[in-house]
Formats: structure tokens, C-alpha cells, sequence
């Protein structure tokens, strides 16, 4: 009997610790202490300190006075950051507005910018308006960083997070294809829509 006793106790006591819930906001600091472009790195990060973590309620205001509550949005994340002197962020509006377009009412995208309003007011112009657009309050001295309605991003962009609808971050990705003298926009809609909507799939 009393060995039985021991295992249930050791069962809730493992339960327990498997269901704990790790917050994004708790480690990002410590884990992630600068921007990274080394590959093997980048994916230590995204599977140590962001992927299986979960957020914590924010209140992003956009740039329209509106205000939203993560923990009230009942569908899945997808929580984009941008700025607007980023190349890739410009290249990556036609296929983003495709999957807005694609996924409306499916999923929720709310993006934070690293720029202050009138900077997104410029984007804002091509931007689908169903995105819930977020300025920063502050621009931080690290380009690569964000901090919004306490939210901190710290790996360059544009970059996105993938998130169910339990507030847990299924999946990262950082950067997108902008057009050049070699690869025209034919090419680049295609394979920024590829790329996201293959990893937008996985939380639906």
C-alpha cells in the first residue's frame, strides 16, 4: 500500500512540474542577450527561450488609440515586429496582406514596431488593415530590439511569432526576401508567401 502511495505521489509530483508554465517575459532578458545571425545559435535561442514558453497578457495600443488584450483574443497569434528602415519588412507587405486576406478570422496579427507613430504611419499606407499596427513608445538604443506594453523582442526583423490560442509560442521566424538587381518581386511574393503560410499551417 504504502508503495502504491509512493508512486501516485511521485506521479502528480512529475504532472506537476510538466504542466508548469515557463513565461517568455521571465527568461527573455537572461536568454537572449543579443541579436544573433549565426544560424546555430538563432535556432539554441528560438528552442531554449522562446518556442513552448508562454505570454502574459498584453495591452497593445495601435496606432489608431485602440487597445487590445492578448488574453482576450480567443484565436491563434501571430505577432509580427517590423521598422520601417528595414528592407525586408517592405518586401515581406504583399505576401503578409495575402496571408491576412488568407487567414481573416482565423488568426489574429497585431505587429509592433520598433518605430515611433509617425514612422508607422508611413507603412501603415500598404499595410492590410485588419493587422493591429503597435508603435513603440520609446525607441530603444539597440535597433534590433523592441519593448512594447512590455512585450521585448530582441532579434531584428522582420520576425514573428507563432502563437496558439492557450498563449503558448508554437514556432519563430526572423527574416524575409525583399527585391534586388538578381531576384525580381515575382519571386520574392513567392517565396515569402510560401514561407509564411507554412508557418502560419502549424497552429491551425
Amino acid at each position: 500500500m504504502k508503495r502504491l502511495l509512493l508512486v501516485l505521489a511521485l506521479i502528480a509530483v512529475s504532472k506537476t512540474f510538466a504542466q508548469k508554465k515557463i513565461y517568455y517575459k521571465d527568461i527573455v532578458d537572461d536568454c537572449i542577450a543579443t541579436s544573433s545571425n549565426d544560424a546555430a545559435m538563432l535556432d539554441d535561442i528560438v528552442y531554449n527561450c522562446i518556442r513552448d514558453k508562454y505570454i502574459s497578457n498584453y495591452d497593445f495600443t495601435s496606432i489608431d488609440g485602440k487597445t487590445i488584450s492578448t488574453d482576450k483574443i480567443e484565436v491563434p497569434i501571430v505577432l509580427l515586429t517590423a521598422a520601417t528602415w528595414c528592407a525586408p519588412c517592405w518586401g515581406e507587405i504583399p505576401a503578409l496582406n495575402k496571408m491576412v486576406e488568407k487567414y481573416d478570422g482565423k488568426v489574429k496579427f497585431i505587429m509592433l514596431f520598433w518605430d515611433m507613430e509617425k514612422g508607422v504611419e508611413r507603412m501603415a499606407k500598404k499595410l492590410d488593415k485588419r493587422i493591429f499596427l503597435v508603435p513603440s513608445k520609446e525607441k530603444m538604443a539597440n535597433k534590433s530590439s523592441i519593448k512594447v506594453s512590455g512585450f521585448i523582442h530582441k532579434l531584428d526583423y522582420p520576425s514573428a511569432y507563432l502563437i496558439n490560442s492557450k498563449k503558448r509560442i508554437l514556432d519563430f521566424k526572423r527574416g524575409a526576401l525583399s527585391p534586388t538587381k538578381e531576384i525580381g518581386w515575382d519571386e520574392v511574393n513567392k517565396t515569402n508567401e510560401e514561407e509564411l503560410d507554412t508557418f502560419i499551417k502549424a497552429v491551425l
